[in-house]
């Protein structure tokens, strides 16, 4: 069988086949003689039907299954002899049907995953965002912690305010019937759940002060009987309960875990954010110069592989709403949102090209050295034993895949290193009130 390959541009191949006659006897000889020894026909035993009759009563689909065997065969030969990966179903292309005594010739198309130089890769400007940490955004996290050690304490010198829990008498009235009563009953001033709505009458109040008036209790108030209803409310309040915040203190440092008391709760805070910046800020720049790569050496993917891609990333999705609960069978994609994803998956594939160039080309390999490197990273990063880590990575495919995940990583770290790097552009202020004004009024 003769298969010629020809390239139709960077990701097309077609394999342009022809299948001797001799081949086509050959296929179409071995179709009948299985064929006959099975065709049950009238007026002749099993087996014994005369070739023409076969040809008369089953002529064409044999032909076709021949057609398909023979091209099934060209396509295998073709991959093998040619060395191609598809990314694609392959389609044929033939204007005639195998024909005994003559040539068959077709075509097969497929796409494959594209050959691409990069004429520019190294020196690229790359915006790498400021990673720097705020005084303020420590001591939001020292708050953030001191909420572990928080307490309720009584409130006697003011009234009520959101967050407070407020134990009130509550009486709840429907006209003249009276709906509800509670001697005493605690309310979460900050959304309560029984008598969502109530809190409209208490901030403000302090401890013994009572007031009166209509209340819209919400629908999703867990009391039925006022649920969805606006209802007179009488409401004293017997006591003021609110969460105090203790003031850190090298000894309250010590008791949440840290070590060198306060200071060294703040330093070590900072540190946490300061890591958790830093990648961050890795993380865009990286994505930012694949980008940039991408404007600088424009180069077509095939839609194959960006659907490929675009699977992965739904699955992704659906797996990370089956970690919340929901059945990722329900979970459905509209088509702004496939859109947006496939625009993503596109990114992808020709960010992946890219690493791949550039790995190839510099020989940039991952060692095994590496790979425990990154376990025990992982192990630190969850708080895991290394060896747990080390045996989800046993498996081969597991193991294959991290590295080819270190092996991105040190690509792009290499195309980092001789990157230009820039801080991002702020962005544009909006003009003030008086020139936008006296813009307008200039273009009138």
């Amino acid at each position: 069988m003769q298969i010629e390959l020809v390239a139709d541009g960077s990701y097309r191949r077609t394999l342009k086949v022809t299948a001797p006659a001799s081949t086509v006897q050959a296929e179409l000889d071995k179709a009948y003689t299985a064929l006959g020894a099975q065709a049950r026909l009238k007026g002749f035993r099993k087996g014994k039907a005369p070739r023409k009759v076969l040809e008369a009563r089953f002529g064409p689909q044999v032909t076709s299954d021949v057609a398909t065997d023979i091209i099934q065969q060209a396509y295998t030969a073709g991959l093998t002899e040619h060395e191609l990966e598809p990314v694609s179903r392959p389609s044929v292309d033939r204007s005639d049907d195998p024909v005994a005594g003559e040539d068959f010739h077709f075509s097969i198309s497929v796409e494959v995953k594209p050959s691409i130089e990069l004429e520019t890769y190294e020196g690229v400007e790359v915006e790498y965002p400021n990673a720097d940490v705020a005084d303020e955004e420590v001591e939001a996290a020292v708050g953030q912690r001191l909420q572990q050690s928080r307490r309720l304490v009584e409130v006697e010198d003011r009234g009520i305010e959101a967050g407070d829990q407020v134990m009130v008498e509550l009486r709840v009235k429907d006209g003249d019937d009276e709906i509800a009563f509670e001697p005493g009953t605690m309310v979460q001033t900050g959304g309560d759940q029984w008598y969502t709505g109530i809190e409209s009458l208490l901030l403000g109040l302090e401890k013994d002060g009572t007031a009166s008036g209509e209340v819209a209790f919400a629908e999703t108030a867990r009391t039925e009987s006022v649920a969805g209803k606006t209802l007179n409310a009488e409401v004293k309040v017997l006591s003021i309960q609110a969460y105090e915040l203790p003031e850190l203190s090298d000894e309250l440092a010590e008791e949440l875990g840290f070590e060198g008391g306060a200071d060294g709760m703040k330093s070590s805070l900072r540190d946490q954010i300061q890591s958790a910046r830093d990648e961050a800020a890795k993380n865009q720049a990286r994505a930012n110069l694949l980008q940039a790569l991408i404007n600088a050496n424009p180069f077509d993917v095939p839609s194959g592989l960006v659907d490929q891609q675009l699977q992965v990333l739904v699955n992704e999705l659906r797996m990370q709403q089956a970690y919340r609960g929901v059945d990722p069978r329900q979970v459905n994609f509209s088509q702004a949102q496939l859109a947006d994803l496939r625009i993503r998956s596109e990114f992808a594939v020709k960010g992946g090209l890219i690493l791949e160039y550039v790995v190839d080309k510099h020989e940039i390999a991952v060692e095994d050295s590496d790979l425990d490197a990154k376990i025990e990273a992982l192990a630190a990063e969850r708080g895991q034993d290394v060896e747990v880590i080390r045996g989800y990575f046993e498996t081969e495919d597991a193991r294959e895949e991290l590295r080819e995940r270190l092996l991105e990583e040190k690509g792009l770290d290499w195309l980092l290193e001789r990157a230009k790097l820039v801080e991002p552009a702020a962005p544009e202020e909006a003009p003030e009130a008086d020139e936008a004004d006296a813009a307008s009024e200039t273009e009138e």
